[in-house]
């Protein structure tokens, strides 16, 4: 038997009273488990398989078996306002899918576990604002060891200008690469020096904070939204840019397409803003 604190990425009923549930574990990193009786059993999973949740997991992996048994969930710790506001369930949602579909099954590593728990903190305790999301989105790339080159082009290194030079974004790059250099297969998105600068910001923020966590050897990465309070949010539209720019740099490390913003990002009051 293990044991390890873990987040719930989401679940699937299987049957009639069991369930499978995939988490992100601090010792053990992605894993899928069944829990066999969970609809039925409030000992030995009391309301602790839900979406978000942090939970203490006790579990059996079997040698050659796909899936783990989770024999006990004990939740350490409720998001009592993530079911409360759609916003702060709309980012919640994003931030998990962003931890699953960013990792393969059995790839260890906890920073990134610390940094959705610390990132579910922040929208338990705030509506998420204008930096949030963007912030994590940075700091999961730069987690699993796929942070952007924001400063030099890809291509030719030449170092680039934020304050007047707008420079094209592309999956292939995995930063950017200047106009000089971008060719009209290259795909991806232009973006501003506005937005270049904002980018910028936002990288060297969450640069900053892990960074002094690993340093530190800090439990938690909250010092990544502490960043937010002095960020100075890019006006529209280079707001809309970020957003896309980001979205581009995540693309190719993402093992499906991301969905929840998608889907629920038309609704929210602010959607460009977050």
């Amino acid at each position: 038997m293990e044991t390890t604190g873990a987040i719930v990425l989401r679940t699937q009923d299987y049957g009639e009273s069991d369930r499978i549930v995939t988490v992100l574990s601090r010792d053990a990193g992605k894993f899928a488990g069944v829990a066999k009786g969970a609809k039925r059993s409030r000992r030995r999973f009391p309301g602790s398989l839900e979406i978000f949740a942090h939970v203490r997991l006790d579990y059996r992996h079997r040698e050659g078996a796909e899936l783990a048994f989770l024999e006990r969930a004990v939740l350490v710790r409720p998001w009592r306002s993530l079911l409360c506001s759609l916003e702060r369930y709309a980012a919640a949602s994003h931030v998990v899918e962003v931890a699953d579909k960013l990792t393969a099954e059995r790839e260890v590593g906890d920073e990134l576990y610390r940094l959705v728990l610390a990132t579910l903190a922040r929208l338990d305790a705030e509506e998420p604002g204008p930096a949030t999301l963007r912030l994590f989105e940075l700091a999961a790339l730069s987690a699993c060891g796929y942070g952007p080159e924001l400063g030099t082009c890809r291509t030719c290194r030449r170092s680039l200008d934020a304050r007047s030079e707008a420079v094209r974004i592309t999956p292939r790059a995995g930063g950017v690469v200047c106009r000089d250099c971008a060719g009209r297969g290259e795909g991806g998105v232009i973006v501003s020096a506005a937005a270049l600068g904002a980018l910028r910001g936002l990288q060297d923020a969450v640069g900053r904070a892990l960074a002094a966590a690993r340093r530190n050897g800090s439990s938690g990465l909250e010092s990544v939204y502490q960043q937010e309070a002095s960020f100075v949010a890019p006006a529209q539209p280079a707001a809309s840019e970020v957003r896309s720019a980001i979205a581009v740099l995540l693309e190719p490390h993402l093992r499906s397409r991301l969905r929840v913003l998608e889907l629920l990002g038309p609704i929210w009051r602010q959607p460009d803003s977050r």
